[in-house]
């Protein structure tokens, strides 16, 4: 589901489910994009695909942390912390990445940094890395949003790609204002990284594989199917 207002992104979900529990899923879809606190939209998208079976791969949810954070500057702070053990960039490429994790938004996907040079490298800036075709095996049906449930399948899914080391995330949506960083075994909780009203928010996928094997690794986030393991999902 993809929802829009006068062209600009409101919202977007989605299920991977088997063909029986169709019905069960689109109505909370649909009920999401109406009932979203960015604004109502003026346009929304539903698809439905076919997807074979024997092509789902099924990974495990990373382990879950949390740092104890109590405004955005400490958590800029904990994010340099984190950019500096998971990649080789030095202070004022970390401090780059950082300006565009704050300055950086309204894209329906995430950007790309080299870890290593941290050079974005998506093909299209203004759309970013949108991960998709992915969903916890034991999902809900609701319609009310659950940012950590949903966060927490996304990320797992970026960081089983071996070329992913890591992501760093704030939701933009206005009320919402816990992000988190990832590394290839962790997702670390980050309360208070953003201030409420603020509707600011992207996602950052640190890449440290080859040069060449760039398109590879986004046709995998974008398009391979994946269902993540949550423990009491």
């Amino acid at each position: 589901m993809r929802a829009s207002q006068r062209g600009l992104h409101i919202s977007g979900a989605e299920r991977l489910v088997s063909r029986d529990n169709i019905d069960d899923a689109v109505r909370p879809l649909i009920e999401r994009a109406l009932n979203h606190p960015k604004g109502e939209p003026d346009d929304v998208h539903l698809c439905i695909e076919p997807i074979a079976e024997d092509a789902i791969r099924r990974i495990p949810a990373l382990r879950i942390s949390q740092h104890d954070n109590n405004h955005p500057e400490a958590a800029d702070a904990f994010i340099d912390q984190h950019l500096s053990q998971i990649t080789a960039l030095d202070a004022n490429l970390r401090a780059q990445v950082i300006s565009w994790f704050r300055t950086v938004s309204g894209l329906r996907g995430a950007m790309l940094v080299c870890a290593r040079t941290g050079r974005r490298l998506e093909p299209d800036r203004a759309r970013g890395v949108r991960v998709s075709v992915v969903d916890a095996v034991s999902h809900t049906t609701k319609s009310v949003k659950n940012h950590r449930a949903e966060a927490l399948v996304l990320a797992s899914k970026v960081v089983a790609h071996p070329n992913i080391v890591g992501e760093i995330c704030m939701s933009d949506d206005p009320d919402y204002t816990t992000g988190y960083v990832t590394t290839s075994h962790e997702y670390c909780i980050v309360p208070h990284i953003k201030e409420v009203g603020s509707t600011v928010g992207t996602r950052v996928f640190l890449y440290s594989g080859p040069d060449a094997e760039v398109a590879a690794t986004i046709e995998w986030l974008e398009n391979a199917p994946v269902l993540v393991e949550v423990p009491h999902a």
